[in-house]
């Protein structure tokens, strides 16, 4: 029996991970405009002629760590509507999927390079985005089971999802890649405030104390 095609592509693969790995050290340590392939090389263990092999450019390579990183948090905002389980709890779960993009340095170097990219070329951001649903689906899907479960009043679900991802945002996510690294223990009582706030103003009539 022949194993060799099946060593070759774990070796491709274990590679292939090594050099977006290294690549998104290097993009979140000195940015996307100062980043090369030969420092990228260096850090993943690799030459470059073999980060060419599985990469056609830079840009390709920041493409595929962008669509990785998102896909990551896209993968935590998968959260079915669980009618035994408190809103509160079901609502931190969408919220912490959204602090993803910042609660470690890694991910917070990275976000601050992503949103400079995406500020200085919208398009490129748009072009992006519209390979995704929508970052806000999930939980429009999970608000839809909740009105039907009749416990919140949801009458226009896509509004009330911009208004949760504004208000976590707003006071989460912006500040942290504006300003400083967010402390998510010191950040949980502003975070519990915020879910109390939207969950107070969608409850369902019924369920109101």
């Amino acid at each position: 029996m022949n194993v060799m095609p099946a060593v070759q592509k774990r070796d491709k693969s274990r590679k292939r991970e090594a050099i977006l790995n290294g690549a998104m050290q290097v993009f979140t340590e000195i940015g996307y405009d100062n980043a090369n392939m030969d420092r990228i090389a260096e850090i993943a263990g690799v030459s470059k002629r073999t980060i060419y092999n599985h990469f056609l450019n830079k840009e390709h390579l920041f493409q595929e760590v962008l669509t990785q990183f998102l896909s990551e948090q896209q993968t935590l905002k998968q959260i079915d509507y669980d009618p035994a389980e408190s809103l509160e709890a079901q609502l931190t779960a969408f919220a912490n999927a959204e602090l993803f993009l910042i609660n470690s340095p890694s991910r917070l170097g990275l976000s601050r390079v992503l949103t400079s990219v995406f500020i200085r070329d919208i398009d490129y951001a748009r072009r992006i985005r519209s390979k995704y649903v929508s970052p806000h689906e999930p939980l429009i899907q999970w608000l839809t089971a909740a009105h039907e479960d009749n416990r919140l009043r949801i009458d226009d679900a896509p509004l009330a999802a911009r208004v949760f991802y504004a208000m976590i945002e707003g006071a989460l996510t912006w500040p942290a890649l504006f300003q400083q690294a967010i402390d998510m223990e010191a950040a949980q009582p502003l975070m519990d405030e915020l879910i109390f706030t939207f969950i107070t103003r969608y409850r369902s009539t019924a369920n109101r104390q």
